[in-house]
């Protein structure tokens, strides 16, 4: 469900007051609410809730974006909460993942700091524990404007740079689609390193990517990456069988590399990708269909890039209806903006995506 934000006090006693009686809550936070992150968690507690989540550029509410407000998800008693930090090193699990051999859990939702190192050693984690039996949905939480500040938290607080993992035991359908298409390209990483590609075609990253931007686009060459050129020209690594992935430039530093929201391997094979509204849009609807006619739905999660909402500007809203309108189910969508959207469906690897369009249907148990 969705709540206004008024104060703390006022959002825990709607949650004590919710016909939910679990008193078990994943908390979806606007981040213009970001700084009231301590005092919410305290009214929380003083209510007896137990509550986890994540702080988002923005929100979703049925057909509608929000910049405001908290998307709450009642947990049942049997999910289980996970916590982990992690570091260019490795991940240290505070409160550790259900057991590989326990089936009473079927899915889970991701939230990890966008900012956080080491996501995709999270993700290859979690996936030799689980493999394709479980399904993932999930985002990269963090700020707007991508400050460095803790934007994971769980009843004992904040945590720097965290990830979240809610362990379910529903069945959950997913669909996963972008709409970008690649317009120039192949290039090869010839360098990189973790989510900085230094070399493209042996060539240094920054004027490389530039450049091509600049073939495309004049008008774009000397603009601010982030948010003016990946919102219209972003990169994609190549994906034989299905969608490429996604890569999103947030900024090109001193150094003349490319820093990218998410890991990129070398030696991948990369593109200059477009796409306008119209493609957007239609690859929403094209996810949702992709769930199917699907038998009873409890919930309808999206995890929708930031990046899309600003390219799609005042038709933001036209894509959620779409794909609002393409749901075979009487549920409302509800989620977030994300920064990095996570998504494994069983016929993939779990990724950790950019530009994406994730859609979720949790089904009861």
């Amino acid at each position: 469900m969705y709540l206004t934000y008024r104060d703390a006090e006022q959002v825990a006693a709607e949650l004590a007051a919710s016909a939910h009686s679990d008193k078990r809550w994943l908390l979806c936070l606007a981040d213009r609410h970001g700084d009231d992150g301590p005092a919410l968690l305290a009214a929380c507690d003083r209510l007896g809730l137990e509550v986890c989540g994540g702080i988002f550029p923005g929100l979703i509410e049925g057909s509608t974006g929000r910049d405001s407000g908290i998307v709450a998800l009642p947990l049942p008693t049997n999910s289980r909460v996970a916590l982990a930090y992690l570091d260019k090193d490795g991940l240290a699990w505070v409160a550790p993942p259900p057991n590989p051999d326990d089936t009473s859990f079927a899915s889970s939702i991701l939230l990890v700091d966008c900012l956080a190192p080491n996501i995709d050693g999270l993700m290859e984690q979690l996936y030799d524990l689980y493999g394709s039996r479980m399904h993932h949905i999930g985002a990269g939480a963090g700020y707007h404007d991508l400050r460095t500040a803790p934007v994971i938290f769980t009843r004992e607080g904040l945590h720097p740079h965290a990830a979240l993992m809610i362990a379910l035991p529903q069945q959950l359908t997913l669909g996963i689609r972008h709409g970008w298409k690649r317009v120039a390209g192949p290039f090869v990483v010839s360098r990189s390193h973790g989510n900085v590609i230094q070399e493209l075609d042996w060539e240094p990253a920054g004027s490389f990517f530039r450049n091509q931007v600049g073939l495309q686009a004049p008008e774009l060459r000397d603009k601010p990456v982030f948010p003016d050129v990946n919102s219209i020209y972003p990169l994609c690594i190549a994906k034989e069988g299905s969608e490429d992935i996604m890569r999103d430039p947030m900024y090109i530093p001193d150094a003349n590399e490319v820093v990218v929201l998410s890991d990129v391997a070398e030696n991948s094979v990369i593109y200059l990708a477009h796409g306008d509204r119209d493609t957007l849009i239609e690859a929403a609807r094209q996810a949702v269909d992709d769930c199917g006619d699907p038998p009873a739905v409890e919930r309808c999660f999206v995890s929708d890039c930031y990046s899309r909402v600003l390219k799609l500007g005042e038709d933001f809203n036209r894509e959620l209806d779409t794909a609002r309108r393409a749901l075979r189910a009487d549920v409302a969508l509800e989620g977030v903006q994300a920064l990095g959207e996570i998504a494994a469906n069983g016929k993939q690897k779990l990724e950790f995506f950019n530009k994406t369009f994730v859609v979720g249907l949790l089904h009861p148990r």
